[in-house]
């Protein structure tokens, strides 16, 4: 499977009070039509992924108030939602859409607005996505629920607080070298280790924050780009779903392995590469913990070492596999219905060599993004390869 990808674009992740979801919607979108050398009338269906419109700008049709925003009208539009893989669901379907031959254009927009509401009132929106009904009142946020994790995997494999600490002042070290990350500044251990805690073990350093942003990706058929050899020549050729467990006192540290490591060796096999090849990865992690655990996921690390990359040198720029290289979703921020869009953004522009120079990994040519939702709920991997001339 071959699918084009043709124009990418991305607003900052920051706060934006300045700016509507509509705003960065068509913020983002005139920036992929520009890259694409497309119109809106080129689009023949729009995926606009978004998780909380409805509780964060009180609206609900948002895939057609985008539709005419970004001026796709008459094409389809469809509005989807997945928890925090929402952006990357919209990527799947995209990119689906295009291989299955239907379409010969489309467009996939990842959007959150997340910053006009009280934090305790945005926290409530953001807790839907997980059983809000039972564990949200009992108390089991999703700080508490990834803590607990956190305190597993510890005690499972004998880490220390210190020892997950340099995941954080890995990302930091590329989240300052961001311009589009929401926190860009340095850390050491020792400074992890004072920020303030926020869920026991995990503090202030080790999570992700609140964020406003969008991205945009025009996906077309192989032929299309081929047509264009000036263009850069990246194409998705693989997308691979999961669905796992709702219920964050149940989720274990098997379900948080297999929710990556199913859809990414599904993954592998469609694309014709293995964990060896690949030369970037974006992997979740609203939460310092979610990094290591994906790593193991995706096959880059056995289970109860994927903490030992931060420290050691191997998952930075120089590194066997370079994760998170725009500072992760722990400095890039959250935006929800966007995550999974910035992401496949973020890999697009290490391919093409356009990445921040300071971010910038030599030479890659495949990578990969680990987007997942939900206490553990849903899995998404996708694999993006440079293929020029081939």
């Amino acid at each position: 499977m071959r699918v084009g990808v043709l124009g990418i674009g991305k607003t900052p992740h920051k706060i934006q009070h300045h700016k509507s979801l509509r705003d960065l919607i068509t913020d983002a979108g005139a920036l992929a039509f520009a890259d694409a050398g497309v119109t809106p009338a080129d689009i023949q269906m729009l995926y606009v992924g978004n998780v909380g419109s409805v509780g964060f700008n009180y609206e609900n049709s948002t895939g057609l108030m985008a539709s005419s925003h970004l001026g796709t009208v008459p094409a389809g539009a469809v509005r989807v939602e997945a928890a925090c893989g929402t952006g990357a669901w919209a990527l799947h379907l995209g990119t689906v859409a295009i291989a299955s031959g239907l379409y010969d254009t489309v467009m996939v927009v990842g959007a959150e607005k997340m910053n006009d509401l009280a934090t305790v009132e945005a926290t409530s929106i953001i807790a839907q996505a997980a059983d809000s009904k039972e564990e949200y009142f009992s108390g089991l946020t999703f700080p508490s629920g990834v803590a607990l994790t956190a305190r597993s995997y510890m005690r499972t494999y004998g880490l220390t607080e210190e020892d997950l600490a340099h995941t954080s002042v890995k990302n930091h070290h590329y989240g300052a070298r961001n311009p589009y990350a929401h926190l860009r500044f340095e850390c050491t251990v020792e400074e992890v280790m004072k920020s303030a805690k926020v869920a026991d073990p995990l503090k202030l350093y080790e999570v992700c924050p609140m964020t406003d942003a969008a991205s945009a990706i025009i996906l077309c058929r192989e032929d299309i780009l081929r047509d264009q050899p000036d263009k850069p020549q990246v194409y998705i050729t693989a997308t691979s779903m999961a669905s796992g467990t709702w219920y964050a006192a149940s989720d274990s540290l098997k379900d948080g392995y297999e929710l990556f490591h199913r859809p990414a060796t599904k993954a592998y096999e469609m694309a014709g590469v293995t964990a060896d090849d690949i030369d970037v990865a974006e992997i979740y992690n609203s939460f310092a913990i979610q990094e290591p655990l994906g790593i193991e996921g995706l096959g880059f690390a056995p289970q109860g070492k994927g903490w030992e990359g931060a420290k050691d040198g191997s998952t930075w720029i120089d590194g066997k596999v370079g994760v998170n290289l725009s500072g992760g979703l722990l400095c890039k921020g959250h935006p929800l219905g966007a995550t999974g869009a910035t992401q496949a953004v973020d890999i697009i522009e290490q391919l093409r060599g356009t990445a921040p120079p300071d971010m910038q990994r030599k030479d890659a040519e495949i990578g990969i993004s680990a987007c997942r939702g939900g206490p553990g709920s849903v899995g998404a991997i996708h694999i993006y390869q440079r293929l020029e001339g081939d």
